[in-house]
């Protein structure tokens, strides 16, 4: 309940619906710091509504019948319509905002390190000083206070980023618990209200009957006119059947006829398979000698296979034994020049066995002349005379 407000008891309901709503109103405008002529659109939205319903409280208390049961002013009555109207989305800072101290910092500490390598790259390892300690004799700029400056600085900013969408969303959830507050508050005199309004007439069950007949009337006029499509289509369908029954006669006769050709045709066809019973063992003779003829022609396959093959051989077997003929050839021609070689000894030795021939009979002929007996006894006179020599020596 809002301070200052009279005693329910000595003000009527519509009074107490124009009080609470000013004093909301009033009150929302100083939490926004707004007034009547800059309010946001749901503010702005908000104090019409509130407006009309208290024009709507004064006309039903004064027993107008320009208020009904159903009208505008009763809506009210439903818990969190109000509360709807001043939902406002709040501005938001962007989520990535309080990443920005880390990436500086970290970025600060890369270019220390950049310049610390830089200037200490050609030093020996044990002439260099610490990172830490040679970062805070640089200069300010690049010394740690400069990186304590941007962070503290930079926190400063997201703080101010954060002020206004944090005061936004506090009087997001003022402005939500005083329009709450007076739903809870118009609950009283608006069943006041309500109570007061007279029974229902038979002008307004009139009208009512009027609508739902109007209704109802637009649903009989679809189903009219589907039923009358469907009239059309079901007429369609008796025709349909009429010309079916008109023609069952001559689908009967023709069924008769129909059963005459199929007699027919099954004669014909038994005298057909009839005929056709030599030309099929024609067929099977045919089959069976174009069988025997594949299995001819495979082994036919066969045999010039192995035909082809053994020509191969015997013309392999040709051309060694023309090569053996060669090397034969080559090979007699030694023998040949040493049996012409022979042959011409041959000749020599035969003029030589001749020559010896005649020698040896020469030779017969003066041994045979010799006088052997002379010649011994002179050989033992010339021995003796050998032997006496030596003994008078």
């Amino acid at each position: 309940m809002f301070p200052n407000m009279p005693d329910p008891d000595e003000e009527s309901a519509a009074v107490r619906v124009d009080k609470l709503v000013t004093a909301a109103m009033r009150r929302l405008d100083r939490v926004t710091g707004t007034h009547a002529g800059n309010r946001p659109p749901h503010l702005a939205q908000l104090d019409a509504v509130l407006t009309a319903a208290v024009h709507q409280a004064k006309q039903a208390e004064a027993g107008s019948s320009a208020v009904d049961r159903d009208s505008d002013l009763w809506r009210l009555r439903e818990p969190g319509y109000l509360r709807a109207i001043c939902d406002h989305p709040v501005d938001r800072p962007g989520g990535t905002l309080p990443l920005v101290p880390v990436v500086l910092t970290w970025a600060l500490l890369g270019y220390a390190e950049w310049t610390y390598l830089d200037d200490y790259a050609s030093a020996p390892a044990a002439d260099r000083p610490s990172f830490f300690a040679d970062w805070m004799t640089q200069p300010v700029y690049r010394s740690p206070v400069a990186l304590s400056l941007a962070i503290v600085a930079t926190v400063a900013v997201i703080m101010y980023k954060y002020r206004a969408p944090a005061r936004a969303q506090r009087v997001a959830d003022e402005v939500d618990r005083i329009v709450h507050r007076l739903e809870v508050d118009l609950l009283p005199p608006l069943t006041v209200l309500r109570g007061a309004l007279g029974p229902v007439k038979v002008e307004e069950h009139t009208r009512q009957a009027a609508v739902e007949l109007g209704a109802a009337a637009k649903l009989f006029t679809t189903a009219t006119a589907r039923l009358a499509e469907s009239t059309a289509v079901v007429d369609r369908l008796v025709a349909g059947v009429e010309r079916l029954v008109t023609a069952l006669p001559e689908l009967g006769a023709q069924t008769g006829k129909l059963e005459e050709v199929r007699r027919d045709l099954d004669q014909t066809a038994q005298m057909i398979s009839t005929g056709l019973a030599p030309l099929q063992d024609l067929v099977s003779d045919v089959d069976g000698a174009a069988k025997a003829a594949k299995e001819a022609v495979d082994r036919s396959e066969t045999v010039l296979g192995r035909a082809a093959g053994q020509l191969a051989d015997a013309d392999e077997v040709a051309q060694r034994h023309a090569g053996h003929r060669a090397a034969l050839t080559a090979a007699q021609a030694p023998f040949t020049a040493v049996a012409d070689v022979v042959d011409k000894a041959s000749s020599r030795l035969d003029a030589t066995s001749a020559q010896l021939q005649e020698a040896v009979s020469e030779l017969r002929k003066t041994v045979a002349e010799v006088n052997w007996l002379v010649m011994v006894s002179d050989g033992l006179r010339h021995g003796e005379g050998e032997h006496t020599d030596g003994q008078a020596g």
